[in-house]
């Protein structure tokens, strides 16, 4: 089915091929950028207004980075058109390329390093193979407690995901072990705003709204890239969005 994919802001598979080791390889182009989290890491001091007075490069940083929200909210309003559910959005999974175009990718791909983010639980593994991992701290309250996926749990990803951008590439929870976000998400608890002068209340909200425990609450992709588009053209000297292409000058 990734082979049908054809979104500007959807990675592209090119091929596959199999080893002599019979193990399967999966050809994809080449992201210049590396994925989002590292690149919102690598570039956390030039993404970061301290002075709060600084309005004008303040609005400029949050049309910039909600730029890149809007970027995934698009690739994902595509593959919930096309019917597919991701299960794993994060910053990591969303890979950026030289013209700055963000990609929705690793369909299920996550690499090792950042197992630290998963928690292994082997009695839901049905081959036998070895235990499941689990991006715990983006996973919806249904996926959590019932093993639910829809475009409803993938939006509250979205969320995460979006909180991640205006972090500047925390990580989601800090403080709450894996084993026990459950139980804190059950009872009410959820991601305190960013501590980013570029985070309004109102973008906020939009992550807020991504994290209903009633799944029906939850807003679609197509009403994230019409919200996240109003918010942006609100902005005073907001990224022109014509194309998906948008870029810092950092």
């Amino acid at each position: 089915m990734m082979a049908k994919f054809d979104h500007p802001n959807v990675m592209k598979l090119l091929g596959v091929s199999i080893s002599e080791s019979r193990t399967l390889l999966i050809i994809m182009p080449f992201m210049h950028n590396g994925n989002l989290l590292s690149y919102l890491r690598n570039n956390r001091a030039d993404l970061t207004v301290e002075n709060e007075n600084m309005t004008e490069t303040i609005e400029e940083m949050a049309a910039y980075l909600l730029s890149i929200c809007l970027q995934i909210a698009r690739g994902m309003e595509y593959l919930a058109s096309n019917q597919f559910v991701h299960r794993d959005l994060a910053a990591r999974n969303c890979m950026i390329d030289l013209n700055h175009v963000i990609k929705v990718a690793d369909f299920g791909l996550s690499e090792e390093i950042y197992a630290r983010n998963y928690f292994r639980q082997a009695d839901m593994q049905e081959s036998g193979e070895g235990p499941v991992k689990l991006p715990v701290k983006w996973m919806a309250l249904e996926s959590l407690n019932d093993g639910v996926f829809s475009e409803k749990s993938d939006v509250w990803s979205f969320g995460v995901t979006c909180w991640e951008v205006f972090s500047l590439g925390r990580n989601p929870y800090p403080g709450v072990d894996p084993f026990s976000l459950m139980r804190y998400l059950d009872g009410g608890e959820r991601l305190d705003k960013p501590q980013n002068t570029a985070c309004s209340q109102e973008i906020y909200c939009i992550m807020s709204e991504c994290w209903d425990s009633e799944p029906w609450k939850r807003p679609t992709f197509s009403e994230l890239v019409t919200v996240i588009s109003a918010s942006l053209q609100d902005m005073a000297g907001y990224l022109d969005l014509t194309c998906p292409s948008v870029r810092a000058d950092l």
